[in-house]
């Protein structure tokens, strides 16, 4: 290159200003081509000490952005409570990383804490797609989930059915639909803010999936859970929680979350399942157009699960224990949409495998360590919103209040 080149002829202060100019810019080529979710040290010309930088933003481009050419939308209702310190990440994931139209937050707390938050992100570039509803503090017994989710549903559907929107009473004040009956959101997710919906296989877009598995026939779609644990995480840190909690359950978890096709919408049976109208039906993953058993009443009351696990498409990651401290104090001290069944009163804790066990209380309460490495989730937050790059140095960042994980197993404490 010329820039590269010198002539017999310079002086030796030529040479030296050519050779360093060369090294400058060979320096900064290497800079510019490394695209990876590493830090990059360089030596700074202005300054003899060295230091770390960062890509900066016209460098750091997401390299495999969610591509689909669908026309339908997606959004998602979420009912949150005391999340403060996780929802930007899962806002960003669902948003960007996932390409997610539109989210809406029905804020659980009497106190209405996110109101704040909402009205200074109007003008968000990002956080301006998310919309909050003050939820209140609708007792336990009136299912504040499947109400949320409801009320989601009616208010911002796409061409729900217009006698219910007609004769719905909402819970909580001032919640009436603004939209017209053709406008708002094709199909709406209910997941929580510690559930994360990631593509599978081939899939990179969640729009691809429900292009392929659910546009088609109309009714609703099921993904199963799939358990991360705590990694032998004892307590919290300022870190993204996938990058936190690495390691999950061998296969995916028989319990469901639901995403509807709004117009085919009829009712929520509980937190996990809906009713669709005739002839539309609930499919699952599995194989296109595979068709959910458990939604007919002669083979489940509640259509909240499906024991044959499909996984090739799409799965619902979700972080439910996180760091042991955090479990325990979600079920002893905070409480969750679930209220406080799964701790000991007497030791403040969750309770043990053993203590589910005599309570008749279900297994999935108990915290789990996780087995299988799977960063997979974490890799396409960081690939397609870079600035979570910076949390890969593992010196800056690293986790120093939890064990080592040695041998990590799936055996419930």
């Amino acid at each position: 290159m010329a820039i590269c080149s010198s002539s017999s002829r310079s002086g030796g202060g030529q040479t030296i200003f050519l050779v360093l100019a060369c090294a400058l810019f060979l320096c900064n080529v290497l800079f510019s081509v490394n695209n990876n979710c590493s830090s990059i040290s360089i030596s700074n010309s202005d300054e003899s000490e060295l230091m770390t930088f960062h890509p900066p933003a016209a460098i750091q481009k997401p390299t495999t952005l969610p591509k689909h050419n669908q026309t339908f939308t997606i959004g998602i209702c979420t009912i949150i409570k005391d999340m403060d310190a996780y929802l930007n990440e899962w806002l960003d994931y669902h948003l960007l990383a996932m390409d997610i139209e539109l989210i809406y937050l029905y804020d659980h707390s009497p106190e209405f804490y996110l109101k704040s938050w909402y009205e200074n992100t109007r003008t968000h570039p990002v956080y301006k797609r998310v919309h909050v509803i003050h939820w209140g503090d609708l007792v336990i017994s009136q299912g504040p989930q499947a109400k949320a989710f409801t009320d989601c549903i009616l208010r911002f559907g796409k061409n729900v059915e217009y006698n219910m929107v007609r004769n719905y009473q909402s819970p909580t004040k001032s919640a009436e639909r603004t939209l017209n009956i053709t406008e708002g959101l094709d199909y709406l997710a209910h997941i929580d803010g510690d559930e994360f919906l990631v593509p599978k296989g081939d899939y990179n877009s969640i729009h691809d999936v429900i292009g392929d598995y659910l546009h088609p026939y109309g009714g609703a779609l099921t993904v199963n859970w799939m358990l991360f644990g705590s990694a032998n995480k004892s307590m919290y840190s300022p870190i993204p929680v996938m990058k936190r909690f690495q390691y999950r359950d061998e296969v995916p978890f028989g319990v469901i979350k639901t995403i509807v096709k709004a117009s085919d919408f009829i009712g929520v049976r509980n937190a996990h399942s809906v009713r669709v109208k005739a002839p539309a039906l609930i499919r699952t993953t599995k194989h296109k157009g595979a068709i959910h058993k458990a939604q007919f009443l002669n083979v489940s009351k509640t259509g909240a699960s499906d024991g044959e696990l499909p996984s090739s498409a799409l799965l619902l990651h979700h972080y439910r224990y996180m760091s042991d401290k955090e479990y325990d104090d979600k079920n002893c001290n905070r409480g969750h949409m679930a209220g406080k069944k799964a701790c000991n009163g007497r030791t403040g804790k969750t309770l043990t495998l053993e203590e589910l066990s005599e309570k008749g209380k279900p297994f999935h309460f108990a915290t789990i360590t996780g087995k299988v490495f799977d960063d997979s989730a974490w890799r396409l937050l960081c690939d397609r919103v870079p600035k979570y790059r910076i949390y890969n140095d593992e010196l800056d960042w690293g986790d120093y209040h939890s064990a080592p994980i040695v041998d990590v197993n799936t055996s419930r404490r």
